[in-house]
């Protein structure tokens, strides 16, 4: 049948604005709501084969005499070159990052260019109170992010063992608006079965003392989004749990985890909080790890998240260590300009 010299014009018409309205949704989306102010990078970097960092860390460990296991396990600070890999990792798919910097105790990574534009090297003493120093505790380090000279007001803070698959946009961490997306496991309650989960169990009782707090959460353990100011809101409103953490030398249960910023911001709106089921951990214990580092990786880029986890952990071998680090150089092969 053939149609009519109108209906075809009607049709070639509806064609047109179809086109219109497509491409003005993937302008909305990709443009209008791409940020477009200063984005910086967080690391915490330690170098725990340092023979004279492992000396103050004995002397101090001996001042507090017994501490939990989970404190001064040598996983909490040993490193294999994570870093590098994170590093290449956010070059590549990051690349609008402003200035990367990266938190140590007076240590450097032998193969870092600290010569590149965008590294900035911050000491502990750059940000700590002298009666809060030294300090061998990473949650305490993370209360003073915010102190950190010409930290840009939107900023993000990583582990070194936390990657970025592929590229992503900075409206992936920031809203329009330019609030935070945070990425969290909801849960049925809190709990206190370990160290990591009881400082989390601090934050939530600390924020439900203050808002009406109706839910529960578990932070996700990678790149985490913050705006500067609302992170000082916090210390301020929460100032003693702050003080006590800062000057906590060695991971306590009753130090106050980071999630405590995100709950606090999203009771005053200005957060978004997301569940996390698609940028889940990949711990290379797993039996999906070992599989697939029996053969060629053909499918490991694939079955990643956008966003992944090496993990360290206590007990991990020098076989599951050489395993991340093959996945590693497998999936960011190519060397950065962070590098010498």
């Amino acid at each position: 049948m053939k149609l009519p010299d109108k209906s075809k014009k009607i049709l070639a018409t509806l064609g047109c604005l179809l086109v219109l309205t497509i491409g003005y949704i993937w302008f909305y989306f990709n443009k209008v709501n791409e940020v477009d102010y200063p984005v910086d990078m967080v690391y915490l970097w330690v170098n725990g084969h340092d023979e004279e960092w492992q000396k103050k860390k004995e002397f101090w460990q001996a001042q507090y005499g017994k501490l939990s296991d989970n404190a001064v396990n040598k996983a909490r600070f040993r490193q294999f070159d994570e870093l590098k890999y994170s590093l290449r990792s956010i070059e590549k798919n990051l690349p609008w990052l402003r200035y990367i910097f990266i938190v140590t105790d007076n240590q450097t990574p032998e193969w870092l260019n600290t010569n590149h534009p965008k590294i900035k090297m911050v000491n502990h003493t750059d940000i700590f109170p002298e009666s809060a120093l030294p300090t061998f505790n990473s949650v305490a380090i993370e209360t003073r992010l915010p102190y950190i000279d010409e930290l840009a007001e939107h900023f993000l803070f990583a582990n070194d063992d936390n990657y970025v698959r592929v590229p992503l946009n900075k409206s992936f961490f920031f809203d329009a608006k330019g609030n935070p997306n945070v990425f969290v496991k909801f849960k049925k309650k809190t709990s206190d079965k370990n160290m990591w989960l009881s400082q989390i169990k601090k934050a939530h009782e600390l924020v439900a003392s203050k808002y009406p707090l109706d839910y529960a959460v578990t932070p996700s353990h990678n790149i985490d989004a913050y705006r500067k100011s609302y992170f000082l809101d916090t210390i301020n409103e929460f100032k003693e749990e702050f003080y006590k953490t800062t000057h906590s030398k060695f991971r306590q249960p009753t130090d106050v985890q980071r999630i405590i910023v995100s709950l606090t911001d999203n009771m005053k709106n200005r957060t978004n909080i997301f569940d996390k089921s698609d940028y889940r951990h990949f711990p290379p214990t797993c039996n999906k790890a070992f599989s697939l580092i029996s053969r060629d990786f053909s499918t490991l880029d694939e079955e990643m998240p956008c966003l992944f986890c090496l993990n360290d952990f206590e007990g991990k071998t020098d076989r599951e260590i050489l395993i991340t680090l093959k996945i590693l150089e497998y999936l960011f092969p190519e060397k950065s300009t962070f590098e010498k």
